[in-house]
């Protein structure tokens, strides 16, 4: 069978349309703030299932359960706030398409109204 895969989503009207893997890792881990047009990056994740865990491996380099921990040591030394986590990819996606600057990710073969593919090259 093959495996689907992973897209990055940001709001439909969004300015950027593609980011380096470098560049989108950086957001995952909040250490880059804001995009290329300004706005600030409102990172949203999915609480759990297999888009969030090969999405996270794929491009945060981490385990599902590192990435929650890394959040945490963020939260605790003052570098960050915890990343709103949705129960699914349609509450994760309606999320992105309300937020400028949001960025989130759903399975590739769905398709939200508001939003669009960010490019990860």
């Amino acid at each position: 069978p093959v495996m689907a895969g992973e897209i990055s989503i940001v709001k439909k009207d969004h300015s950027i349309e593609t980011v380096t893997a470098k560049e989108l890792k950086r957001m995952l881990l909040g250490k880059s703030k804001r995009w290329k047009n300004g706005d600030k990056v409102v990172l949203g994740t999915l609480n759990s299932g297999t888009t969030h865990d090969h999405f996270i491996r794929k491009y945060a380099g981490k385990t599902p359960k590192q990435f929650t921990n890394y959040w945490r040591k963020m939260v605790f030394s003052g570098k960050g706030a915890m990343p709103k986590a949705f129960a699914n990819e349609a509450a994760l996606a309606s999320f992105v398409s309300e937020r400028n600057g949001a960025l989130g990710y759903v399975d590739e073969q769905q398709s939200y109204s508001g939003t669009k593919e960010l490019s990860v090259h």
